[in-house]
């Protein structure tokens, strides 16, 4: 989701250092000399003022073990600028992490195991390389035993990286030449009167900054977007990157004229931060000499580091050869060498000959060699690489060391050892081959005759024969490359001198592949062209034109077709075909199109594409910029049957006609501004819909909908109107609304497994129950009988079998890729470029979304769903593989490393007026989202989570909520309710909230209640909003917290990013009887009248009115029967012999148990009599059924 600690992580990789001399301060916690001996401490900074801590949190131990930091402590300690490492001394009894940061509660430093192996002198520690700055360290855990801390100050001369940001952040200047300022960037651009710095809406020219620049072709398409307004841009729009705050956009894919310029020393070293739109090739390219370097390197639709090497001096070009990338951050660091000498052992190397050399190539390619002379060289090479050692000109010798070197700073000597093997020729010819071009010929011993020597082959292939010079006695296996599609049969040869033999080549057998289409005609399967390519040998696919002619040799291959573009069909997704030794048979599928999105080829001068009829010209740009480019006098003919309703999106820019109708224009652009045109066919007969350009436009979608009559409700469920939701809300798609009326859906209690986008305005999801509940039951796995629970099990951190490139869950997609055993589809993070939102269950893209008496669940983090069990979920990196069986609740565990951010709801900056009436939001880290300028009223029910689990920018009211901490047991498993990221108007309003723990065992794997955690942590930093108004905090019945108030007493957080005064609280009740506001953190703000500080009043209408009026709320009260007075409820309660009984119940009857300090312990519902084992104590219990609600004390004993 954020985290901004990345900034320091990976630039401290990018700066050379020469350690100059170092002192030591040792800071001993035993004896009083740095924090006085009592308990907790009261001198709370050491004598020199460079050491601090929290007294709450820092307690004195022992004159043996010093102090001990608890749980949530941070010690600050100021360094000075250059190399500091401070090291902390511990125990054999610590446990729990200490995260070492750049600011409060950051982790870019690392993150450590307080516990050490040896008692009192084994110790963990922390590196920093910089300016002077002040370092936090933040303990989670039981206890950190700490005796002694020791700071170690290196004097290092630093070698400054430069660096260009196109946010025009500042980097460390110890550390960084910052090339790009604020004022750098502006004077990019012409300024015309009213134009001035730091407006958006501009075009980014090419230019010029110190030795890097930009160039392109176009002065109305490249776009600087970032989030510092004080910068000329184009938007705000950075791709979602929690990491850097703008970005250079090249807005044309795979434009060779549009790139990147760097004036390079011989091995600079240049990195790249970057992203591409859809996956892209970036050519890093030598302008002198393109053939001596043009690397060349697949770049992920997702943010990723590039770090690329100059072989030689001069000027290089940075280019995308098929996307649209974006280019955050770029980095170039100047090599550092190191002196290297050897001696050269050649004892056993006689007659070598002079002049030879030992030499060094790096992973990239590139060599460095050394000259041997009179048994030693001397060379300089870059540090920071591995290379792997060879002998130049001394055919017949080999090395007989190490073979691999590990240059570091550090690295000064390296011996090797020279060996003469002797060697005969072997000559002969190729036979079976009419092309030697790619032929590349190896010879390789037999690994047990343990040779260093690597024979090397020469190939005259003009004359097709070849010379190599093998040892004696021993057995060569002869392979080749380059010629797949034959193999030699006789491949191993023993020498005992020099001799002649011939190669020869046969073609490898073939194989006869039967395809079946059942889905397509004589007439398309006679015009189906089918291409079949290697999955694991490069540039080897094999084209047939007829479809019963396919032959194939072994392998695995993708299936892809031509020839069907004059019809409105396309093969279905379709797994690899596997050739083994034996005829065999592939099924393609084919499947009528309704949707044309241009994105998976490209086709200039198009006369058709899927059913797509074109006149004049037509260029479907699918692997470049995915749309469809009509020029004036242009024609699209689309496939429409009686009653179809066509949707038609450009951007950009158009000028069209349906079917000789009214111009249609659209003249923004801007790719950004999207027009979507609706029509419905009149025809009585199925036909051509018509589309006649009068200037050049851009479609980025067509797409043919059968026309649903309209109906005010629909119901889901078995045996209803659909089977799923996303059944329902696809009809809603194509009902006729022509006023936008509402739909609700009814559905039926159950557990729906589905992925849902409300992209349709004003619909309704509501419990069918006639008594809805949106209880949970059995550690949160199960759900009441009443209830419907819509649930889904993405999270970030992993890769999904059945996870789509729309980041949905696809039946086909799962089949495919588990018949494949692997996918190709990366996961995307935070938004996925717009589709994922944090993996969420539900986004809501369109407006008037309202759900009533619904669990919406991300299940990830909460237990193993049926769907998970029966997909294949892989972690992208290191984190850990996940159980599989149905049920596990295992993945609740956050010291597991199981947890991670994964939405049950996603609301859209395009969606407004949501209102979530008494549901219940399940999830553990990032739960909720919402973007600006969505308004959102969350209406009684409950939202559960952890970690920033309401988050974003959006403007919510939470009315009479409950905000439930969703944690573990573990714990340093912490809640933060809010993460708010607004930058202007109103934020989060949590009207009469009640902050409570999940009932172990039922709601929660747990089985404790959850520990004390925090109203939040501001996202953006001076200006995000968050109002806790008439809160009711629950007690903790965490063992180490029992009887403290559920949120901490400073009661806000600054470690994601940094402060905002508009943190507000007024009138908090404690159910635990304390008062914490007098603790409660300096920057947040306490009211003392119902008001903000900007004077407004503190009611829902405030929030939620905008700009017309809007007032969900005041509606729902009148609705609602909770809070109508009823009559009494006549349900009676006792306890006796360890058991509650029940009685008297006539009707649903909902049951809930507190503590003394208001802890919910127990919750039940029931439409009997009954009773159940229970603890001995005094407990308040509300009892509501049909008659009404009372609230009774009880002594059970």
């Amino acid at each position: 989701m954020k985290k901004l600690s990345f900034l320091l992580m990976i630039p401290l990789l990018l700066f050379s250092v020469i350690v100059k001399g170092q002192t030591t301060t040792s800071y001993d916690l035993r004896d009083g000399s740095t924090f006085n001996n009592s308990n907790p401490i009261t001198q709370t900074t050491s004598p020199d003022g460079k050491l601090r801590t929290q007294a709450a949190t820092t307690q004195y131990h022992s004159t043996g073990y010093g102090v001990v930091f608890k749980n949530n402590n941070s010690l600050e300690v100021d360094v000075a600028e250059g190399k500091n490492t401070i090291r902390f001394y511990g125990s054999v009894y610590s446990a729990g992490t200490m995260n070492g940061g750049s600011t409060l509660g950051g982790n870019d430093l690392g993150s450590q195991n307080v516990l050490v192996a040896i008692d009192k002198t084994g110790y963990y520690e922390f590196t920093y390389t910089g300016g002077a700055i002040t370092l936090y360290f933040t303990f989670i855990g039981a206890n950190a035993y700490t005796p002694i801390i020791d700071v170690t100050h290196e004097m290092v001369l630093i070698t400054k990286t430069d660096v260009w940001d196109f946010g025009a952040q500042q980097l460390d200047p110890v550390l960084y030449n910052n090339m790009l300022t604020e004022s750098v960037i502006n004077s990019f651009y012409t300024y015309t009167t009213p134009q001035i710095p730091g407006q958006s809406g501009r075009n980014l020219p090419s230019f010029t900054a110190g030795d890097f620049g930009y160039v392109t072709n176009s002065t109305t398409s490249d776009r600087l977007r970032t989030s510092n307004l004080n910068v000329t841009r184009w938007d705000e729009n950075i791709a979602s990157s929690t990491k850097f705050t703008g970005r250079l956009y090249v807005n044309s894919g795979g434009n060779v004229n549009r790139y990147l310029t760097l004036n390079l020393n011989e091995d600079d070293e240049v990195t790249l931060e970057t992203r591409t739109d859809g996956g892209g090739i970036y050519h890093f390219k030598y302008v002198a000499d393109p053939l001596a370097q043009t690397d060349i390197i697949e770049v992920p639709a997702a943010e990723t580091t590039v770090k690329l090497v100059a072989k030689s001096a001069g000027l290089y070009h940075i280019t995308d050869v098929v996307g649209k990338p974006s280019y955050f951050r770029v980095y170039r660091k100047a090599a550092q060498y190191v002196s290297l000498t050897g001696n050269v052992n050649e004892t056993n190397a006689p007659g070598i000959p002079s002049g030879y050399s030992i030499n060094f190539t790096n992973e990239a390619g590139k060599t460095w060699s050394a000259v041997v002379s009179s048994g030693t060289y001397t060379i300089n090479l870059p540090v920071e690489y591995t290379y792997t050692v060879s002998l130049g000109d001394a055919n017949g010798y080999v090395i007989a060391s190490a073979l691999t070197l590990n240059a570091t700073e550090t690295t000064t000597n390296f011996d090797v050892t020279v060996l003469q093997v002797d060697l005969f020729t072997v000559s002969g010819n190729i036979t079976g081959l009419s092309d030697l071009s790619n032929l590349v010929l190896s010879y390789t011993p037999d690994p047990l005759a343990n040779k260093i020597y690597n024979p090397i082959v020469s190939i005259n292939t003009g004359a097709s024969t070849y010379s190599v010079d093998l040892e004696a006695n021993v057995e060569y296996t002869i392979s080749a490359q380059g010629v797949n599609d034959y193999e030699i049969l006789a491949n191993t040869i023993t020498i005992t001198g020099a001799q002649s033999a011939d190669i020869n080549f046969t073609p490898k057998p073939v194989y006869n592949v039967t395809i079946n289409t059942p889905d397509l005609n004589a007439t398309q399967k006679s015009k189906l062209s089918l291409t079949f390519k290697n999955l694991n040998e490069t540039g080897y696919s094999y084209n047939f034109t007829d479809a019963n002619a396919v032959v194939l040799r072994d392998g695995a291959y993708s299936v892809s077709y031509s020839g069907l573009d004059e019809y409105a069909i396309e093969m279905a997704l379709t797994s690899n075909l596997t050739i083994a030794g034996s005829n065999t048979s592939k099924d393609l599928a084919f499947k009528p199109i309704t949707e044309w999105v241009f994105k998976d080829r490209s086709i200039t001068a198009a006369t058709a594409y899927k059913g797509l009829l074109f006149t004049g010209s037509v260029n479907v740009r699918g692997l470049s910029n995915g749309d469809l480019l009509a020029s004036s006098g242009a024609t699209i003919s689309i496939p429409v049957q009686v009653g179809d309703k066509l949707l038609i999106t450009d951007y950009y820019q158009s000028n069209y006609s349906i079917d000789g109708g009214a111009t249609i224009n659209n003249t923004s652009n801007s790719t950004s501004t999207r027009i979507t045109t609706k029509y419905v066919y009149p025809g009585v007969s199925d036909g051509m819909v018509t589309l006649t350009t009068g200037g050049s436009s851009y479609f980025v979608s067509i797409k043919v909908l059968q026309i649903v009559p309209y109906s005010a409700t629909i119901t889901v469920g078995t045996g209803k109107d659909y089977q799923t939701i996303n059944e329902a809300l696809n009809a809603i798609s194509r009902m006729d609304r022509p006023s936008n009326e509402r739909v609700t859906v009814l559905i039926d209690p159950g557990n729906y497994e589905e992925m849902l986008v409300i992209s349709s305005p004003n619909v309704t999801l509501k419990n069918a129950a006639s008594s809805p509940s949106i209880a949970l039951l059995n550690k949160g796995i199960d759900i009441d009988a009443n209830a419907v629970r819509i649930t889904s099990y993405y999270g970030q951190k992993y890769n999904f079998f059945s996870q789509g490139t729309d980041n949905k869950w696809h039946a086909d997609v799962l089949a495919v890729n588990t018949a494949n055993g692997y996918t190709e589809y990366v996961n995307q993070e935070g938004t996925g470029g717009g589709s994922s939102y944090w993996n969420a269950t539900v986004v809501v893209e369109s407006t008037g979304f309202t759900a009533e008496d619904i669990i919406l669940e991300n299940s990830f983090n909460q237990y193993i769903s049926l769907k998970e069990s029966q997909d294949e979920v892989q972690p992208k990196g290191g984190d850990p593989i996940r159980p599989t069986n149905y049920g596990n609740i295992s993945v609740q565990d956050r010291s597991a490393g199981y947890v991670t951010q994964a939405a049950a709801i996603g609301i859209a900056a395009s969606a407004d007026k949501v209102v979530l009436n008494n549901c219940r939001v399940i999830g553990r880290q990032d739960s909720f989202y919402g973007a600006a300028p969505a308004r959102v009223v969350i209406y009684k029910g409950a939202v559960m989570g952890a970690v920033d689990y309401l988050f974003g920018a959006m403007n919510a009211v939470f009315y009479k909520t409950d905000l439930v901490l969703n944690t573990s047991d573990s714990n340093s498993d912490v809640a933060y309710i809010t993460a708010a990221q607004q930058s202007s108007g109103r934020g989060y309003l949590m009207y009469q909230c009640h902050v409570k723990s999940p009932v172990p065992g039922i709601e929660t794997a747990s089985i404790n209640g959850s520990k004390p955690g925090y109203f939040g942590r501001p996202w953006s930093p001076n200006t995000s909003e968050v109002v806790f108004f008439e809160t009711t905090i629950d007690a903790s019945t965490y063992p180490d917290n029992v009887g403290q108030s559920l949120i901490v007493p400073v009661g806000w957080n600054n470690t994601l990013g940094g402060t905002s005064p508009y943190m507000y609280e007024r009138s908090t009740m404690e159910l635990s009887g304390e008062n914490n506001s007098a603790s409660r953190a300096a920057w947040s703000t306490i009211l003392s009248q119902d008001q903000l500080t900007d004077g407004t009043p503190i009611t829902t209408f405030n929030f939620t009115k905008g700009n017309d009026n809007w007032d969900p709320i005041a509606e729902l009260n009148s609705l609602s029967v909770d809070d109508i007075i009823k009559t009494s409820s006549k349900v009676n309660l006792a306890a006796y012999g360890g058991k509650v009984y029940i009685s008297n119940v006539k009707s649903n009857t909902q049951i809930n148990i507190y503590n003394i300090t208001g802890a919910l312990v127990k919750s039940i519902a029931t439409k009997n009599d009954t009773n159940f084992d229970f603890i001995n104590g005094l407990f308040i219990v509300k009892i509501k059924d049909a008659d009404g609600k009372k609230t009774v004390k009880l002594i059970a004993h």
